[in-house]
């Protein structure tokens, strides 16, 4: 057993020893006899033979493309073997099996990554190179030692004198504007460059798009906290110097940031080393029928991630549009997918989750203004090109008409994509797309916080209305709260609406475990009287806007159902936006009226023990939709779909 797995730890390195651009090299034979060496290298030979060797399908490479490999499989395999074979015997086990031809290629990929991990740990080991150099916005004299940017203003957050590498940055940024992810914008400049190579909204570059927050848990990139805390791995080389802005361009609210970004300054960096690269795109609105543009780079280097978000313009299934990369300029399609969620590498539809490699941050429903981010990371199999990249995915997917009917199953569709691609070049790339100023980034929205308009807000004698000065996981970190014990309590929040148009309604509710049950009126109107109700559970697919009265959900509970935290979500309660749904207002003065009608069975008072019928919430919002002309769009597509059926 021992001898078999030194024997493939060798021939693994073997394999690493052919390693080209388009991956790792075949080797060992095939039952109709040995394979050949990739393109472009000399064929080898088994001793003994003559004559052409059988030549198996091998991707095709660009002379003189560099070879990239992450990591350096061969020492890694090589260290494996010179510790012993017993470590790789317990960590890949064959059961007794031999190593059958069959199996031979799965089990030296797994040796590899088991011996990539391996190796990143062995590296802890031995003497590392550079001095270990720190950016930060700490002060020693005391505690408020964030970085603070009035409206619109740039400031440059680190100045890093190379050569040198930056390992991780953190970054806790907030703002009174709630859409500040999208607000703020990171801008990296490498070795003097006037064009930043980093270019992107904050929430975006870490994986959630849309002005949103989120928790992630990948290998790059890190957000936790409820999305409020930024971390980034990124390995990111540079030879002269390193320049890092942060521009807050809201303007509506200033923001503040804290700060740390470590890096390493070392004597000299090797010739192959590659420009990180991080650029922010948005179509908005698309094309008829066109696909969307992830990325067109020129020069040489590998693409290495992709963040993608929707806001969706009508309901059901968004995502049957396949991902289209074409490399070098061939003439056709180099790599073809299968499906939006494929590329993700997920199937079947995307639910929200974060790995290593790929998640899906946010999925609202499958309703219009449905908001969608997903990630995937490049990092094992990165897409290499020696003289250009263009990546597009097909904006296509089901169609769906007012009432609720079926369409198309396969057509474009009309959702507003944004984008952040992530790639490694041997010069500083110029921007392939412009970047959009903050208004064009977001949705015109009506914010209210309600801590700052207490005193318009309306409510029933039982009702008491308080201000709390502190809490850590509101926005704004002054929250509301209507505290009240009776069942037909209410309390109504004033909004005037400028523009006419049509609105996404959202609470962004403090969940506590001493609230209540509320039911929701617009205007004096149930929602289905005055809209489209987005409430969890009074949304179904099939069934868009004729959903009966009583088979909708009209009721927001405040309790704290997604308690995760003991400490944080007993102690500070936990924030969520909620949406309420669509609805068209005229301008003018109107209402949101919540009425107590019950508690969850969860939830109690504190100090009495009786059920707790409180509300407490942070943010009452409006974002004004920019989807104008869906229902000549839908009226398009059926016309199509009617020619083909003749």
């Amino acid at each position: 057993m021992r001898k078999e797995i030194a024997a493939a730890v060798e021939t693994a390195a073997l394999a690493v020893r052919r390693t080209v651009p388009g991956g790792i090299a075949n080797v060992g034979s095939t039952p109709h006899g040995p394979r050949a060496a990739p393109a472009g290298l000399p064929e080898e030979r088994p001793s003994g033979t003559a004559g052409p060797t059988a030549r198996a399908p091998v991707r095709r490479t660009v002379p003189g493309r560099q070879k990239m490999p992450l990591f350096s499989g061969r020492s890694a395999l090589e260290d494996a073997a010179r510790r012993g074979t017993g470590e790789l015997e317990r960590i890949m086990s064959l059961d007794g099996k031999t190593l059958a031809t069959g199996g031979r290629t799965m089990f030296l990929l797994t040796v590899m990554a088991s011996c990539a991990l391996a190796q990143s740990l062995d590296a802890l080991t031995r003497r590392q190179e550079g001095r270990s150099m720190r950016a930060s916005s700490g002060n020693p004299h005391n505690n408020d030692d964030n970085l603070k940017f009035d409206i619109g203003e740039t400031r440059e957050i680190a100045r890093l004198a190379g050569p040198g590498k930056v390992l991780h940055m953190w970054l806790v940024p907030s703002s009174m504007d709630i859409r500040y992810p999208r607000a703020l914008v990171l801008r990296i400049y490498w070795d003097g460059a006037e064009v930043p190579s980093v270019e992107t909204p904050l929430g975006d570059f870490f994986a959630v798009g849309n002005g949103m927050r989120a928790d992630v848990n990948s290998l790059p990139v890190k957000a936790s906290s409820h999305g409020r805390a930024y971390n980034c791995y990124w390995q990111m080389p540079f030879r002269r110097e390193a320049r890092i802005t942060l521009s807050n361009e809201s303007d509506r609210e200033k923001a503040s940031c804290y700060v740390q970004i470590d890096w390493v300054q070392l004597d000299g960096l090797p010739e192959d080393s590659l420009y990180f690269h991080a650029r922010y795109h948005q179509e908005y609105p698309p094309e008829f029928g066109k696909p969307y543009t992830v990325f067109l780079g020129k020069g040489r280097g590998h693409y290495v991630g992709t963040v993608l978000s929707s806001q969706n313009a009508i309901g059901h299934w968004f995502g049957e549009g396949d991902d289209l990369i074409t490399i070098d300029g061939d003439e056709d399609i180099t790599l073809q997918g299968t499906g939006t969620e494929d590329y993700f590498n997920d199937g079947w539809n995307m639910r929200v989750h974060s790995g290593l490699f790929t998640g899906c941050t946010i999925f609202e429903p499958r309703a219009p203004d449905a908001r969608v981010s997903a990630y995937r990371w490049h990092i094992p199999d990165p897409i290499l090109f020696g003289k250009s990249l263009r990546f597009e995915i097909e904006r296509v997917g089901f169609i769906m008409d007012a009432r609720g009917d079926v369409v198309a199953a396969s057509a474009s569709r009309p959702d507003f994509w944004s984008s952040v691609s992530f790639w490694y070049q041997d010069t500083v790339a110029e921007p392939w797309c412009p970047f959009p100023p903050y208004r064009e980034r977001v949705n015109p929205e009506i914010v209210l916080h309600l801590p700052r308009v207490v005193y318009s807000i309306r409510h029933s004698p039982e009702v008491t209305i308080e201000v709390h000065p502190y809490n850590r996981a509101t926005y704004t970190k002054t929250w509301f709260r209507a505290a009240n014990d009776t069942v037909g309590a209410w309390v109504e929040i004033p909004f005037r609406v400028e523009e006419q148009g049509q609105y996404s309604m959202s609470l962004f509710q403090h969940l506590r475990e001493d609230n209540g049950i509320w039911k929701v009126f617009i205007d004096g109107r149930q929602i289905h009287e005055a809209g489209e109700s987005h409430i969890a559970g009074g949304y179904r697919v099939s069934l868009v806007n004729q959903l009966p009265p009583e088979r909708i959900n009209r009721t927001l509970d405040f309790f704290n159902v997604y308690r995760k935290d003991e400490h944080e979500d007993i102690v500070y309660g936990q924030r969520r936006e909620a949406k309420i749904g669509l609805f068209r207002f005229e301008p003018g003065e109107h209402t949101l009226r919540l009425v107590c009608v019950g508690a969850n069975p969860l939830s109690r008072h504190p100090e009495t023990g009786q059920p707790g019928y409180n509300l407490s919430a942070d943010v009452f919002s409006l974002r004004r939709l920019p989807f104008d002309h869906i229902d000549a769009w839908v009226r398009r597509i059926a016309e199509e779909a009617a020619r083909q059926d003749r």
